[in-house]
């Protein structure tokens, strides 16, 4: 029997499934995209490799530093014979003219016999001085005879770089019904994979700081598994733990040591709390040190511009995202790098970069399933024109 309302109706007395829903037909997204580094790299330099472990060659020009060692040197004699550090030895040879950087002392090499150098001393305007321990030693250059004979040469090995590849696999599997339902802001699978997408370019980005470099075997089938070493797996001379709130003279210093080598295609990423800390920076003399910035720098908006300590203005990208990451006990929220991407490549396999593969259910299953697969590594060469710092705390 029918129900029947009387008097004045309200919503309540209507069916809920007659009312058309009201709701907004986008969401809200917590998170956007936030994989600045990827996108800077991947415009900037990306070569496919043809192995599972690319590999490259690193070189340098010879050593032009060495120090006093041995209990240091007596300041008297016309010639002297000078212990360097061990293994330092391998980088003068017969005729270089060498200073002691404190005493201004000029010495002309005559022989080299393991790190014990002999020397024709007080070569300038110098006067003979007694060398200490740990004082520097600059290797200025040769000096030969006229008519001599060819000179002894010496040369520096080239380093093998490498890394290994590593599978992104991010999927989704829903029910044939289900992709056929009617739903808000688009049916499935569609809503899903636009998500997976950014999990997938967040978790190559994550790899490109965080990753390490490994190869391991899977114990449930024995099969290879690769793992792609990022930013902190590869810098191992400069890193800095701030131990503390990050200080203007603490950032000078590190930059001043970070900018020595490379080029200028160098670039900042700081989590919030650093780059908070600096943007208060008011060092007089120095110009902006913190230049709030709107440009895009290779597809990627820049958040500022630091100065740094050789003349030029350098590109910070914060990243928000870290701002979840804790600060206690050195976690990855007081934590920034300075990377010179002139040294960067990111470096797919070939025919295996991001690819969106659909109809990935078994046969025969009622469902639909896909996922995104990138197969690809970083390549950090020349680990010294990279830098990092940890430990920033509030």
């Amino acid at each position: 029997m029918a129900d029947f309302s009387t008097g004045m109706i309200s919503t309540e007395d209507v069916l809920e499934d007659e009312k058309v829903e009201d709701m907004r037909d986008e969401f809200y997204d917590l998170d956007p995209d936030f994989t600045q580094f990827t996108t800077y790299t991947v415009d900037q330099s990306k070569r496919e490799t043809f192995r599972e472990k690319p590999t490259w060659l690193e070189d340098e020009l010879p050593p032009r530093l060495t120090a006093v060692a041995g209990g240091g040197y007596v300041g008297t004699g016309t010639t002297i014979n000078i212990t360097v550090t061990t293994g330092h030895g391998a980088y003068i040879k017969k005729g270089d003219f060498l200073r002691n950087m404190k005493t201004q002392e000029g010495f002309w090499v005559t022989s080299v016999a393991g790190h014990v150098v002999s020397t024709v001393r007080s070569i300038g305007t110098r006067v003979a001085a007694a060398g200490a321990n740990g004082e520097q030693i600059l290797i200025v250059g040769p000096a030969f005879a006229q008519g001599a004979d060819f000179p002894d040469t010496n040369m520096i090995k080239r380093v093998l770089g490498f890394n290994y590849t590593q599978i992104f696999r991010h999927g989704w599997n829903f029910t044939r019904t289900n992709t056929k339902v009617r739903m808000v802001a688009g049916n499935q699978p569609a809503k899903e994979q636009a998500k997976q997408m950014k999990v997938h370019k967040r978790a190559i980005e994550y790899s490109g700081f965080w990753g390490a470099r490994d190869f391991k075997t899977d114990p449930g089938t024995g099969e290879p598994v690769g793992f792609a070493g990022g930013a902190d797996e590869f810098i191992i001379s400069i890193r800095r733990d701030v131990n503390g709130p990050l200080t203007a003279h603490y950032l000078v210093d590190f930059l001043r040591d970070a900018l020595v080598h490379g080029e200028k295609k160098k670039v900042v990423y700081l989590a919030p709390l650093p780059a908070l800390q600096i943007s208060k920076f008011n060092r007089s003399g120095m110009g902006s040190q913190w230049r709030p910035s709107d440009e895009t720098r290779h597809g990627v908006k820049v958040d500022a511009f630091l100065s740094g300590a050789y003349g030029y203005e350098i590109p910070v990208i914060v990243k928000k995202d870290w701002n979840d990451f804790s600060t206690a006990s050195k976690q990855y929220g007081g934590w920034g790098f300075l990377l010179d991407h002139d040294y960067i490549a990111a470096r797919p396999l070939a025919g295996s970069d991001t690819k969106l593969l659909l109809d990935r259910q078994p046969k025969g299953r009622d469902s639909v399933a896909g996922e995104f697969l990138t197969e690809m590594t970083w390549e950090f060469a020349q680990e010294r024109v990279h830098a990092m710092f940890f430990g920033v705390t509030a």
